[in-house]
């Protein structure tokens, strides 16, 4: 069943900033943590120079929430659209509720699926109204690589 981008949000989780205690778990306290879809930085920062030539690993957690009345089955994840920049890779795993990078989000596991019917697609379960799944995402930047303007990816989500 597909997903109506009406119905499904993404949160921040509540340390947002970079570095070892980033995560834990949704924040959604007045509207602060919403992540707006197509705007620039909403999850990871600008590549500085230094990240580029030296080579960069970031972590961020999101949160994926059900703000629809009907329950969603089996929400299988993929990333649907890959960085253009070719000097980097975009990474997906599922995370848990209280997770940090320190303890969670640095460990194995992120694969990049790119479709639904791809082998390593992330099942996040079920969400019923209101509920909500964490998802870790894993940029890696190569070193030495050319800059990119406006890189970016897009996830897809999709009930069975």
């Amino acid at each position: 069943m597909s997903i109506a981008a009406a119905n499904i949000k993404f949160y921040q989780c509540q340390s947002w900033l970079s570095g070892e205690s980033h995560g834990g778990d949704i924040d959604t306290g007045s509207g602060s943590g919403e992540i707006t879809s197509g705007v620039d930085q909403n999850i990871f920062d600008d590549v500085t120079n230094l990240e580029r030539v030296d080579g960069d690993t970031d972590y961020r957690k999101i949160y994926v929430r059900n703000e629809n009345a009907d329950t969603w089955e089996s929400v299988k994840l993929w990333v649907d659209t890959f960085t253009p920049a070719a000097n980097d890779e975009i990474s997906i795993k599922a995370g848990t509720d209280g997770g940090i990078v320190s303890g969670e989000g640095n460990t194995a596991g992120y694969v990049s699926p790119s479709s639904k019917a791809h082998g390593d697609v992330i099942n996040i379960g079920d969400l019923a109204q209101n509920a909500y799944a964490s998802v870790w995402i894993k940029r890696i930047v190569a070193a030495a690589g050319d800059g990119y303007t406006e890189n970016n990816f897009k996830l897809a989500f999709e009930s069975s």
